[in-house]
């Protein structure tokens, strides 16, 4: 059974209204933390040169512009810029294609009615595992994820349910 971990990615806020009140900037220099978390998570040495990658919402290649446009759009641009979570395996337990299609099922499950996000299958270390990276704001309706306990808990019970 797969052990699930979720913790938000915040940005300077500083950064932010600076970039705001300039409009020479781009959205990808206010998306850093966005940027990183996307960049790490989908590099291609630890998802078999990207095969193991799918966007719920959004286009893998294009996610972060896709993310920060819905922000843009609901003018949503501060706080927590997106959630990091983790489902792994123990060594052994499935596949790279079992790892990565349960994965593709939860973050369906838990926020493809709502949220962009990107899944991607890390086959680097021993235990396989998926990183997730879900926009805070809805592109449906402009509302924040908050990732209240309820939700933590809410998480836990798909990825039990889907791993049975």
């Amino acid at each position: 059974m797969a052990i699930t971990k979720i913790w938000a990615v915040k940005d300077d806020l500083r950064r932010v209204l600076n970039y705001i009140e300039n409009p020479d900037k781009t959205k990808e220099e206010l998306s850093d933390g966005l940027k990183e978390v996307l960049a790490y998570t989908t590099q291609g040495y630890k998802t078999n040169e990207k095969e193991y990658i799918t966007g719920i919402n959004c286009e893998p290649s294009t996610s972060l512009k896709q993310m920060m446009n819905t922000k843009l759009s609901y003018n949503k641009m501060d706080g927590r810029l997106a959630f990091h979570a983790v489902q792994s395996f123990k060594p052994g337990e499935v596949t790279p294609e079992e790892c990565h299609s349960l994965g593709v099922q939860l973050a369906k499950q838990m926020w493809g009615n709502r949220f962009e996000v990107v899944v991607s299958t890390h086959l680097d270390k021993e235990h396989l595992h998926n990183h997730f990276v879900v926009n805070s704001v809805s592109w449906v309706d402009g509302k924040k994820y908050d990732n209240r306990k309820k939700d933590i808990d809410h998480f836990r019970e798909l990825n039990d349910a889907i791993c049975k």
